[in-house]
């Protein structure tokens, strides 16, 4: 009896094993998993592709799954030069097209939303659907929309240094601050937090500038890919009593003005990690729009 289980429990392992595939390259780690009609999925700030495993199993059966961890986070190995972003969008505008079946669909969420807005204005044939989650054309206009650009860059570039100079400690209790206010689930916060906190420095800062000094409200006009836009509301925050779920949803529909062929929609019961708060609305969502 001990001999079946352990060559089941073997079996499983190696079909488990089998079944994922992990690739490296110099500008991101990629796990591959599933079959049918490609799914590309890019991770947000700081997070691995572990941040989209609910997502994979749902998805595994009918999808096959390319879960990126961007160069810098989680463990993986930095970019060196000056500017991240432009060099990550590069690699994977190569990548996706090299991969992509003829109805693909892309989700990204965060900084990994930001970075398709990019590759969706760079090649307008990237993908068939592009699902973004909880990510906007220019953050740093949430809620001023008059500030510029140039204002970011003059003024916000120590941004690039921000993590560099923490002690181990300080970096452990910031990272845990911030995505404790960013997930409503707190069973999910110790597993995105283990991923955060292996991330270097540098590309922490850096690629957090980048995403904020970069204007793309008018460049998402070029888009021609249907678009998903999914943001989030949880309940009122103390210190922000003007932002209300009317006001959220504004912000959003203003920023993404420009795009025609983008649609927002608004996920009740979810902070900014919408599908691990709230997994059930998001999946109907991103179903209903992948099925039109």
């Amino acid at each position: 009896m001990k001999t079946t289980l352990f060559s089941f429990a073997l079996l499983l392992m190696i079909n488990t094993f089998q079944a994922q595939k992990i690739e490296h390259y110099d500008s991101f780690d990629v796990s591959i998993q599933g079959s049918g009609e490609t799914l590309f999925l890019i991770p947000g700030l700081s997070c691995s592709s572990n941040v989209w495993n609910e997502t994979i199993n749902e998805y595994k059966n009918q999808y096959k799954i390319h879960a990126f961890t961007l160069a810098g986070y989680s463990g993986t190995k930095p970019i060196t030069e000056d500017s991240i972003l432009p060099i990550i969008q590069k690699d994977l505008i190569q990548y996706i097209n090299k991969h992509k079946s003829e109805n693909s669909i892309l989700i990204g969420h965060s900084i990994g939303g930001f970075i398709s807005l990019l590759l969706a204005i760079e090649d307008e044939t990237i993908v068939s659907k592009l699902i973004i989650v909880d990510a906007l054309p220019f953050l740093a206009g949430a809620n001023n929309p008059n500030i510029t650009e140039e204002i970011i860059k003059s003024s916000y570039s120590s941004m690039k240094d921000t993590y560099i100079h923490l002690t181990d400690e300080a970096l452990q209790q910031n990272l845990k601050a911030t995505l404790n206010s960013m997930i409503r689930d707190k069973s999910k916060l110790n597993g995105v937090l283990k991923d955060a906190i292996k991330s270097d420095r540098r590309t922490l800062g850096v690629t957090m500038f980048e995403l904020m000094s970069n204007d793309l409200r008018a460049p998402i006009a070029s888009i021609k890919i249907p678009t998903l836009i999914l943001t989030n509301w949880n309940e009122p925050i103390a210190q922000m009593p003007s932002l209300t779920k009317k006001s959220k949803l504004s912000i959003y529909k203003q920023q993404y003005q420009n795009c025609s062929n983008c649609t927002v929609e608004l996920i009740e019961k979810a902070e900014h990690f919408i599908m691990l708060d709230n997994p059930t609305a998001f999946n109907e969502s991103v179903k209903s729009f992948i099925n039109k």
